[in-house]
């Protein structure tokens, strides 16, 4: 059960967040801020396998690829096959990528039953759906088309490319010991660090697929996902671009903003997802955007959503902002809330949709406008 949260609890403060060091000094701050949040909150992030290879074969009645990755470890004693599907714009070559990871992956964009079930992935699932153990299940196909709108996506132009976070790193305790990258990599690490380091591999296999234009490469995520691809970004400079939505806790909402889910909260209830060892006192989650710069970074939130600290998501892109060459100017945290509700600037934006804790095609135009390149 989430603890209620009032409007009035969501705007409790004033709070500081310790100030960025100069942009002169960007690259070996950043370099600090990663190893810093590595040791205190997320765990190392794996090395890149030593062999990666793929194969694409067509889905009947789908405009989608399935694209079949095997990873092989150094001294070859290990494997590890994950699948993930690709949907390419019509007539258009070297397409811009948007690339993440989804709760039922493929099959829960996908209605048909050509995608197969990975029956050794381990999810998080509402218990409406009739989902027992967190297994993928025919039940799931095409739930989460939503928040995958590929038809929206492919004719705006871009590429997407989504997997199972649970087939990489299954999203619980017991069973990610067992299955998936942590026993592959032989690494102690959070699964935000596996999911991260998923999405990498997803990039990978992207690059030797070839028709895509990887000098604009987006990655996306929701909720803990938003997490993960977050870290990503802040790893990984072949992104150019990260929409996170709803990330919270070790996402974008800072800590010294009391309000909503705490590290040590997380931690006791998913004791997998970070490794939460001492604390930095200088350091927040708006070091962790900051470690993008000068890409583009866009983090959304919603109203109702307050679990995820929405006030405190925005005040933390207003403060990792200083570290961006452009100059940019924010509307006040109580003007968003009482109309402004957007602000975009060429790299970094937010919105604050009505609602609650989810990802929508909403999200999405919003999303779209901004790798775009339009200004608000």
């Amino acid at each position: 059960m989430i603890p209620a949260i009032s409007l009035e609890d969501a705007f409790a403060g004033p709070f500081q967040l310790e100030s960025l060091d100069s942009p002169g000094l960007l690259e070996n701050r950043q370099e600090i801020w990663r190893k810093e949040l590595s040791d205190t909150i997320y765990g190392p992030l794996p090395p890149a396998p030593a062999e990666l290879e793929f194969e694409v074969s067509p889905l009947a009645g789908s405009s989608a690829e399935r694209i079949e990755i095997t990873m092989r470890s150094a001294n070859g004693a290990r494997d590890l096959a994950v699948d993930a599907a690709l949907w390419r714009p019509k007539n258009r070559v070297d397409a811009p990528l948007i690339a993440g990871l989804g709760f039922a992956g493929p099959v829960g964009i996908l209605a048909g039953p050509e995608f197969p079930l990975d029956k050794r992935a381990r999810i998080h699932c509402r218990s409406e759906l009739g989902v027992e153990n967190g297994r993928l299940h025919d039940v799931l196909r095409g739930t989460e088309a939503h928040r995958w709108p590929v038809e929206m996506l492919t004719a705006q132009g871009y590429a997407v490319m989504v997997s199972c976070y649970g087939s990489w790193a299954p999203d619980d305790p017991d069973e990610i010991m067992r299955h998936g990258a942590c026993p592959f990599i032989g690494l102690d690490t959070g699964a935000i660090s596996l999911w991260a380091w998923a999405i990498q591999r997803l990039l990978d296999a992207a690059e030797l697929i070839g028709g895509l234009d990887m000098g604009q490469v987006a990655v996306a995520g929701h909720s803990r996902l938003g997490k993960a691809a977050l870290w990503a970004a802040a790893n990984d400079t072949r992104i150019s671009a990260v929409l996170a939505n709803n990330s919270g806790c070790a996402g974008a909402a800072p800590a010294g903003h009391a309000v909503g889910e705490t590290l040590a909260e997380m931690a006791a209830a998913f004791p997998h997802w970070i490794r939460l060892r001492g604390h930095a006192p200088s350091l927040d989650q708006h070091h962790l955007l900051a470690c993008t710069a000068p890409r583009k970074v866009y983090v959304a939130s919603a109203e109702q959503d307050l679990w995820t600290d929405p006030a405190g998501t925005y005040l933390a892109l207003v403060a990792a902002s200083e570290v961006w060459p452009e100059s940019c100017s924010w509307p006040s945290m109580e003007a968003m809330w009482a109309g402004e509700r957007q602000t975009r600037h060429a790299s970094l934006g937010h919105h604050l949709r009505p609602g609650g804790h989810e990802l929508l095609p909403y999200d999405w135009q919003r999303f779209l406008d901004f790798l775009d390149g339009g200004h608000t």
